[in-house]
């Protein structure tokens, strides 16, 4: 492993190398759990199957900022030159739930990314968020920012989310009203058009924390009017909901009511998705 620090070198990071291979590289970042843990798990799975990984951390730890709120896309661009800087040809980006927003908006502003995989992927910029109590709240700014400068975004009609009261009578994390019912204007759409490269989606349509598969659709057709040149997949998982991820913590099951009924289908749907990762990565890019 090796570390990279927002002092030294402009983000937070650690890199999994894979031997003397150089030809590709992954970056992978989490979404609004923050810090780095769960980015580290993304990095190792890659890692494991021969393939170089950079687990990113944008928020929430201690190089980082406190809260999901104008996290500088700079995170993202300054790990590109760090990459290429240690010898890495070709640079791709995965990134889950919030992190499929910062995966796609920098894959369509910087052309040194040739991969995308987002998944559970919202198709559009939204508010930030912070910490208030035991509560979330949104920050009446943006998620994400560059030189400076906040991105445009689509608001929150709610102001504030109280997670313990909707866990409690929902008995599951069940976000999808909130985060269906927003105003989303041409400005706050992410230009997946400009993307240099292919781009695979991976959505859960189960997923009950925010329409991924929606949005993923959305993507497709936009990709697709667009001429894009390059390829493009969308998986869209019938048991995973909103928690994409190759592992599954006993926290998550109690969040979510569809990895407590279907274990077993989750399961097998997780190695699937594992190999949808690698087969992308090494076949297709």
């Amino acid at each position: 492993m090796i570390q990279a620090t927002v002092k030294e070198d402009g983000f937070e990071g650690v890199l999994y190398p894979a031997g003397n291979r150089y030809d590709k590289v992954m970056i992978v970042v989490s979404g609004s759990n923050g810090g780095i843990k769960l980015t580290k798990q993304f990095a190792q799975v890659y890692r494991e199957h021969g393939i170089p990984a950079l687990a990113v951390a944008f928020f929430g730890t201690k190089q980082t900022g406190k809260y999901l709120d104008r996290v500088p896309l700079e995170y993202i661009e300054n790990a590109i030159t760090w990459l290429k800087a240690k010898g890495y040809n070709k640079i791709g980006i995965d990134g889950a739930s919030k992190g499929s927003e910062l995966a796609l908006l920098s894959a369509s502003m910087f052309p040194r990314i040739s991969c995308v995989i987002a998944r559970v992927p919202s198709y559009f910029v939204s508010e930030g968020l912070v910490a208030s109590g035991k509560s979330k709240k949104p920050s009446g700014t943006s998620c994400w920012s560059y030189k400076g400068k906040e991105l445009p975004f689509a608001a929150y009609n709610y102001r504030s989310f109280n997670l313990p009261k909707i866990l409690a009578e929902e008995k599951e994390l069940h976000l999808i009203s909130i985060n269906k019912e927003k105003t989303v204007k041409e400005e706050d759409i992410i230009p997946v058009e400009k993307i240099n490269g292919p781009v695979m989606l991976l959505s859960g349509k189960n997923d009950v924390v925010w329409p991924s598969y929606d949005s993923s659709l959305y993507i497709e057709k936009r990709i697709e009017d667009s001429g894009f040149s390059f390829p493009h997949k969308h998986v869209a998982f019938e048991y995973i909901g909103h928690v994409m991820t190759n592992e599954i913590s006993w926290v998550y099951r109690i969040a979510f009511k569809d990895e407590r009924r279907y274990k077993e289908e989750c399961k097998k749907e997780r190695e699937q998705l594992v190999h949808e990762l690698i087969d992308w990565t090494e076949n297709v890019w």
